[in-house]
């Protein structure tokens, strides 16, 4: 190992962080003279199926059963705006920009912008009135809350990389691809032992999502999410908390889930809580992951430890934004109505199939109705007896933050 990383990297670093040390404590487990024609097999197929949409129509027609099998897709993506796709993923930061200056005004920026704060302040007057919490605990979570930086909309420019990436004519797309790629991984292995720089964006400004950070603790906001359902100027304030403003405090909520809470405000792993705590907070993250295991969604069922990140985060979002709206007297069936309405989609059976499997977040329906039927608010909005189906009796309502 040690010889490998001294001809690749550009100077031997201090130390490496292996995020995933049991998938190295068990490679010979995987990798072994036993099965090692199969994994040269995987190897080679899964090289063909990520490089068939840069080879020929031809390519990507044979390729396209396997993912129509995760996806249930009915038919492939046409030329067009696969070319669109192929473009966008080389240079999304470009398209990003473009997309960010165009349909993201300023004055929406400014409301966003605002709502964020907002939303910031909100979490730090529940740390502080947080009552299972220490003092020293809380004290450290309102600095990594204050330190949270900011991204909105889309970058103000366009990082160093892009003066690099240059596209020949005269070679195939899949040629371009290749060259491209070498230039993105010389570009990165050049930045291995430099500090950080907080400033750049991981998620483009076309994109239509969201994240929080923990290495870097930073939240995004792209422009491609700050439209209708989940913001819109011109809507109810009631509905863009509900949805953008549930969002934001989603994303704030990583920031003290159970990775996020391992990290300080630098971005350092470091532990920061007392023990007491934090087996406050593992308590209660039982309780997260007992209210979603074992539901069943499509053919197979929630895996309740799977998703408890995103169903923390998705609990202190909706929780977070309901006292925003409570504190303007906004109109609670408009904030819960749009909190399900920005999570409506149309599902495949095999892609239902998919997101079960793998997805670290819980199928739509259970991450709208559980965190819902958490919250006192939405009895009292809808009515909500004891005998209707949405009910949950009040000890079994999960509460983090």
């Amino acid at each position: 190992m040690a010889e490998l990383l001294a001809e690749v990297l550009p100077e031997k670093p201090e130390r490496i962080i292996v995020e995933e040390p049991r998938f190295l404590d068990h490679a010979d487990e995987l990798i072994n003279s036993d099965n090692f024609d199969e994994i040269k097999g995987w190897m080679l197929i899964s090289f063909i199926n990520s490089a068939a949409g840069v080879l020929s129509q031809e390519f990507r027609e044979t390729a396209f059963p396997f993912s129509q099998a995760l996806s249930g897709q009915s038919e492939l993506t046409p030329q067009a705006r696969h070319a669109y796709y192929t473009a966008n993923g080389s240079f999304d930061e470009v398209f990003g920009i473009y997309y960010g200056q165009k349909y993201l005004g300023e004055d929406a920026k400014k409301d966003i912008t605002s709502m964020i704060k907002n939303m910031i302040k909100v979490y730090e007057n529940r740390i502080r009135d947080n009552d299972w919490l220490s003092e020293d605990t809380k004290k450290k979570a309102i600095v990594k809350l204050n330190a949270l930086v900011l991204k909105i909309g889309y970058p103000e420019k366009e990082e160093k990389i892009y003066d690099l990436l240059q596209v020949d004519p005269d070679k195939s797309l899949y040629e371009n691809e290749k060259e491209l790629g070498k230039v993105v991984v010389k570009y990165n292995l050049g930045r291995l032992t430099k500090p950080v720089d907080r400033s750049e964006w991981d998620m483009p400004g076309n994109m239509n999502n969201a994240c929080y950070d923990p290495q870097r603790n930073d939240i995004t906001f792209p422009a491609g999410i700050l439209q209708a359902p989940f913001y819109d100027l011109h809507q109810d304030r009631a509905a863009n908390y509900g949805g953008i403003g549930a969002t934001i405090a989603h994303e704030i909520s990583h920031a003290f889930d159970n990775n996020g809470a391992k990290f300080d405000e630098f971005g350092n792993m470091k532990n920061w809580w007392t023990d007491q705590d934090f087996a406050e907070f593992n308590k209660r993250t039982k309780a997260v992951i007992d209210i979603f295991d074992g539901l069943q969604y499509g053919p197979g069922k929630v895996n309740g430890k799977q998703v408890v990140s995103e169903n923390i985060a998705d609990l202190g979002g909706l929780t977070c934004a309901i006292q925003a709206n409570r504190a303007e007297n906004g109109d609670m069936k408009e904030l819960f109505k749009n909190y399900a309405r920005q999570w409506a989609q149309l599902q495949r059976p095999e892609a239902i199939k998919t997101e079960v499997a793998v997805d670290v977040h819980a199928p739509q329906p259970t991450r709208v109705n559980i965190p819902s039927q958490c919250q006192d608010e939405f009895y009292e909005a809808f009515d909500v007896k004891s005998s209707d189906g949405m009910w949950l009796d009040p000890d079994q309502r999960v509460t983090i933050w």
